[in-house]
């Protein structure tokens, strides 16, 4: 059974329904009104609308670098894994 929430973001409350982690949101609505506070300070418009978007794009490049780490992190895993297999079928009698 979804839940509601109300997280507050940039002063206007929202109201979500879903099978949440109501402490995951939390973060979540942290971290996003912790980064639109970094891009208001570091630009001089009051556009919400511009500052949620380069928010969004700082978010979003942020999640692909991270993504992209993971990846090689993984193939790395993933050869290591391999060669560490090939070296143990090597010492089978």
């Amino acid at each position: 059974m979804s839940e509601l929430f109300k997280v507050d973001i940039l002063g206007n409350e929202y109201t979500l329904r879903g099978d949440l982690d109501p402490g995951l949101l939390e973060r979540v609505s942290v971290l996003l009104n912790e980064r639109i506070k970094e891009v208001q300070s570091s630009m001089p418009t009051t556009n919400k609308v511009h500052v949620v978007i380069l928010t969004a794009l700082n978010i979003a490049y942020d999640y692909l670098l991270t993504k992209e780490a993971l990846d090689q992190m993984e193939k790395m895993v993933e050869d290591k894994s391999r060669q560490w297999i090939n070296k143990l079928d090597s010492c089978k009698p």
